[in-house]
């Protein structure tokens, strides 16, 4: 009867543990950390020149990735939308010094700069069209108007 219970309280652990994964995984949560000295050195050495004024989208995966694919898809629509927007899709086996300073941990995370390459808002995991549109539309420049369309 003890390893019912047991079995039981296991079983209910796991539960919670993943409930508490599944709500966090893909949410968009703001960050208020400042970008490391040699961000834009590391951006440079993954192939990316940062355009003065331009907010960029720091999306990071691996060939082995599965969930990356159609993070892919999200990232590369929103890029595609909003032209004023710089974009570097980071192999995280290929450049790992980088995926190493800004503390990715996990597969696929997206990474939302601000014009001054001051990091906005983090997401581990998949987000939506919607939410990626939503943060980026108040560092869209004054001439530039955000696609309004949801996916």
């Amino acid at each position: 009867m003890i390893g019912l219970w047991v079995l039981l309280a296991a079983v209910l652990v796991a539960v919670l543990i993943g409930l508490a994964v599944r709500r966090r995984s893909g949410s968009v949560r703001p960050v208020t950390a400042g970008a490391p000295a040699e961000l834009a050195s590391l951006l440079a050495e993954a192939g990316f020149t940062h355009p003065s004024g331009t907010p960029l989208l720091l999306h990071f995966s691996a060939p082995w990735c599965g969930p990356c694919a159609g993070v892919r898809r999200v990232v590369d629509q929103i890029a595609g939308e909003l032209p004023w927007l710089g974009h570097l899709e980071v192999d995280v086996t290929e450049h790992p010094q980088l995926s190493a300073a800004l503390r990715v941990l996990s597969l696929p995370t997206v990474l939302v700069y601000d014009a001054s390459l001051q990091q906005r808002f983090r997401v581990a995991g998949a987000p939506s069209v919607g939410d990626l549109r939503a943060v980026l539309a108040p560092m869209a420049p004054g001439d530039a108007v955000p696609g309004s369309a949801d996916g």
